[in-house]
């Protein structure tokens, strides 16, 4: 009975599985061998159901242009909404216009029941480049712009109705230039009547250069008041210290409740696989979900820490409690001279009822753009879990497409219907300058055996033996 108990009480999860990553599509655009494209930007695609039809879709920006002809002025944004039913990838809708997406989200903005997408990149035209907030509708047939803002920068957008009017505003993070100084940027929008507009915005910066790369509102500590935090960096390329922030919004004024900023190393900086600054240490991507089961939401970022000589991938836990934040787990890795992640998703992509942490990014090595003996990028994904003691990586998959590839974004969830959550990684592969989307679905197999059927089975069994040997004690003592 002693083995019973043990048994019981180290059970922790539903089912014991023999995992694999398995690659169900990979998918280029139709620019690949003849020109150039390519879905950077860390927030730069989106998985949900757009058009009601309740059927994901796959929504991905980024920028086009012809290298027969290349100039500023052929950039183009590609946007682009598509489908996987498991056996076909299909286009429904393809968008372009002079400019870059870099940055997209949907929700339900106005409480319709009609998704709006949301995308944040710039517009150019014979005056120059501006930035631009565009929300559009899909019906599954038509493609309509609904509003548009010029004038403020999205690397990274969330919504949240913070005057609980049922319109949600949209917060958008990235930065702003005054020609001397670079600021990271943190705004409000407000829509209706499908009209856009600024309600607030603020800038601030250390010393020259800060971003503002990543945006979440979320009420953290579920007192009925919503938090924006906002990721990126401060204290310029040089020194950038990775830095994590902590907001309230009311009418329209920001407060800032906390920030803190770390790094591995002082007073040095890394160069990319290119040779140009890289930093010391960014937040690429930040998302918030209760990734541990103690009922507390957690922040999780994802970026790079350098330590005098590599990058270090680094994956970080947080948590707010009593207005302060604390660092729960802080993980560092290195593959190569460069190792990186670039973006996160916070889901069950196993089955096992524990939400997941995946990361996905690259490995490089120093001067591998150039340097045909250099081992070319390899696009890495990862699947970890964190228990609240411990950080386990359950699964890890690199591979490289053509002359290298970075996996610049990854989403989740159950694209084809199919009852198991996928994992959607849009990367950048090149040949030869020539860059284009490397789009691959991945999902984890499981030869699960259900641990309570198993337990229940020994349970059964020791019963039966136990009533056995009370019955053969019985009919021995009933023969003395």
């Amino acid at each position: 009975m002693v083995f019973l108990v043990v048994l019981l009480n180290s059970n922790q999860i539903v089912y014991a599985q023999s995992q694999n990553m398995i690659l169900e599509w990979e998918q280029h655009w139709d620019t690949y061998e003849s020109g150039g494209t390519c879905n950077f930007g860390t927030y730069n695609f989106f998985v949900g159901d757009v058009d009601n039809d309740n059927t994901l879709e796959l929504i991905t920006g980024g920028m086009t242009y012809d290298m027969a002809n290349y100039s500023r002025t052929d950039i183009k944004a590609p946007f682009k909404i598509w489908n996987w039913d498991g056996e076909r990838f299909t286009l429904e809708v393809s968008q372009e216009w002079l400019g870059v997406t870099r940055s997209i989200f949907s929700d339900d903005i106005d409480g319709d029941g009609i998704p709006e997408i949301i995308t944040g990149g710039s517009i150019s035209n014979d005056t120059g480049s501006y930035s631009t907030i565009r929300i559009w509708n899909w019906d599954g047939t038509d493609l309509s712009l609904r509003a548009h803002f010029e004038g403020v920068s999205a690397s990274s957008i969330s919504v949240f109705d913070f005057n609980n009017d049922g319109i949600s505003e949209i917060i958008t993070a990235g930065s702003s230039s005054d020609g001397v100084k670079t600021y990271a940027q943190l705004s409000v929008l407000n829509w209706k009547e499908d009209v856009l507009s600024l309600a607030g915005s603020v800038k601030w910066c250390s010393s020259n250069d800060a971003r503002a790369t990543s945006v979440v509102a979320s009420d953290l500590n579920n007192d009925g008041v919503a938090e924006i935090i906002t990721g990126g960096y401060d204290n310029d390329l040089m020194n950038s210290s990775g830095q994590l922030r902590i907001w309230h919004w009311s009418e329209d004024n920001f407060s800032l409740i906390e920030s803190i900023e770390w790094r591995m190393v002082e007073d040095v900086y890394g160069v990319t696989i290119t040779g140009d600054p890289m930093g010391n240490t960014i937040v690429n991507n930040l998302r918030v979900a209760d990734v541990d089961d103690d009922g507390i939401l957690e922040m999780v970022t994802g970026g790079f820490a350098f330590d005098g000589e590599k990058f270090n991938a680094q994956l970080k836990i947080w948590n707010w409690s009593n207005q302060k934040i604390a660092c729960e787990n802080s993980q560092e890795w290195i593959t190569d001279d460069v190792t990186e992640v670039k973006a996160i998703s916070l889901d069950d992509v196993n089955g096992d009822n524990q939400v997941d942490i995946v990361t996905a990014g690259l490995a490089g090595a120093y001067g591998g753009f150039a340097d045909v003996n250099a081992p070319p990028e390899q696009a890495q994904l990862r699947v970890w879990n964190w228990n609240g003691e411990e950080l386990i990586l359950k699964n890890s998959e690199e591979w490289t497409v053509g002359e290298g590839v970075v996996a610049w974004n990854v989403q989740t969830g159950d694209i084809d219907n199919d009852g198991t959550v996928e994992i959607v990684v849009v990367g950048c592969m090149y040949v030869s300058a020539l860059c284009d989307p490397d789009l691959r679905i991945y999902s984890i197999s499981s030869d699960a055996f259900p641990m309570n059927i198993l337990v229940a089975g020994i349970i059964v069994t020791l019963a039966g033996v136990t009533i056995l040997g009370l019955l053969w004690r019985r009919r021995n003592q009933g023969q003395k």
